[in-house]
């Protein structure tokens, strides 16, 4: 079994072989710089000299999913300052584009001294955990500088419990140290039970990600894409896509341009690195092929075949703009999972997604419960689907209407987990501040 001074020495001596990883310039992602000091915890001081509340958000899926708590924090908190931290240089880019009192860092390496550095620089009040990154290091010091910590939006899968399950000897101390975890649902609570916690660390609050609103401007910026593309085209998005996946979505829409040879597909790789490849894929088949990135909100897209999204953030843009929404990551194997659907589904549109959506189990199962979703196997099941949402457009409404109302059904998780930061905010900060101040006018 490990132990976790096994691990820290493991940790070291792998060391060479973690900053490669970390440090790699991927094209189409922004390079780290000389912020590479900041893994190993030689962080710059923070401007704000009041203590943070400190989040963890390992990358640009989960800066997404706390974007909805950092809003509310700063509409609850004002006078608090946020310190964000994110592993990869995407999700610092998506942290950078926040608006209000909020510094990001680099997550340092789970080192001890890197760990330990960090923290005295930044001297956090709290830590909140999106997701699950749980670090034996990184909690064991929180809970020895006594810096309350909490899992938010907590997922455990049946993969990821038997890993912690086979590593209990490491992970057994140091998950006791969590102060609490809100599970995204009854079967992340009960997995998490099997690792030793207690029932007074967990509750379940839902998943964050269902409180989607998109702002005036995406919306607006959607419908300008739109009016670009065509507004009486059919517009398809395919949404997440990974390696071996786009020739599948290819070999669809080429069925699907026999039938509606006005139809546009917006094609939007997973990771920035196959940009360059997925274009080049594009133009093979289909001449009339624009990225986003080189095209201005004046071109005129009307005769565009296939539009490629090569730009970060903008994917609600892009969905805004469609009508028939396919989400990638589910058509080969078990490889991926899927993605989250709950973007098209809040946008209400037509959703499709492949067999293998494991890694969003819960919430597609919502959404076949009502047919929201539609599950296809192949290239010629893709194209038969899109091409009858095609023909049959009220049955293209009908589905995001219903996709919809799942979004809105499960919302709420925000306010639970609100209520629950509230308490240990208003206890360990706001009464501590309280204390100090008057402390101060004593002496």
């Amino acid at each position: 079994m490990l132990s976790r001074t096994l691990y820290t020495t493991l940790l070291y001596a792998t060391s060479p072989l973690i900053f490669s990883l970390l440090l790699k310039t991927k094209k189409g992602k922004p390079p780290v710089g000389d912020r590479w000091k900041e893994f190993v915890g030689i962080t710059p001081e923070l401007v704000q000299t009041q203590q943070p509340i400190w989040i963890h958000a390992v990358s640009v899926g989960e800066v997404i999913a706390a974007t909805p708590i950092i809003k509310a924090l700063q509409q609850q908190y004002p006078e608090l300052p946020l310190l964000i931290t994110t592993t990869t240089s995407t999700g610092a880019e998506r942290v950078v584009a926040l608006p209000g009192n909020i510094e990001h860092r680099y997550f340092p390496a789970d080192y001890p001294c890197a760990v330990k550095q960090f923290i005295s620089r930044m001297q956090p009040s709290l830590c909140l955990i999106m997701e699950t990154e749980l670090w034996p290091n990184m909690l064991t010091i929180c809970k020895d500088e006594s810096i309350p910590t909490i899992v938010v939006n907590a997922r455990l899968s049946e993969k990821s419990q038997h890993k912690y399950l086979r590593f209990k000897s490491l992970f057994s101390a140091p998950l006791q140290t969590l102060t609490h975890i809100l599970c995204q649902d009854e079967n992340d609570q009960r997995r998490f039970k099997t690792l030793g916690l207690n029932q007074a660390q967990l509750s379940v609050s839902g998943t964050v990600k269902f409180d989607i609103q998109f702002s005036d401007s995406i919306i607006n910026n959607g419908l300008s894409l739109r009016q670009q593309l065509g507004q009486q085209r059919p517009v398809v998005i395919a949404s997440s896509t990974h390696k071996g996946e786009d020739e599948i979505v290819l070999a669809a829409f080429e069925n699907v341009k026999k039938q509606h040879p006005n139809a546009v597909l917006i094609l939007v790789p997973r990771h920035p690195e196959r940009f360059d490849n997925v274009t080049d894929l594009c133009s093979a088949k289909f001449p009339e092929t624009q990225r986003r990135s080189q095209a201005t909100t004046t071109d005129d897209l009307s005769n565009v075949d296939v539009y490629v999204g090569d730009s970060m953030g903008e994917m609600p843009v892009l969905l805004a703009a469609s009508d028939i929404c396919f989400m990638g990551g589910s058509l080969i194997g078990d490889k991926v999972g899927g993605h989250n659907l709950l973007e098209p589904a809040a946008l209400s549109k037509a959703c499709i997604t492949g067999p293998s959506y494991f890694n969003f189990a819960d919430v597609t199962a919502q959404l076949l419960n009502c047919e929201g979703v539609a599950v296809v196997n192949d290239a010629q099941e893709l194209a038969n689907k899109i091409n009858t949402l095609i023909s049959q457009p009220e049955m293209a409404v009908t589905m995001g209407k219903q996709a919809k109302q799942v979004v809105e059904k499960n919302k709420g998780a925000l306010d639970k987990i609100m209520h629950t930061l509230t308490h240990y905010i208003d206890q360990n900060i706001i009464q501590r501040s309280d204390q100090t101040a008057k402390q101060n006018n004593i002496k």
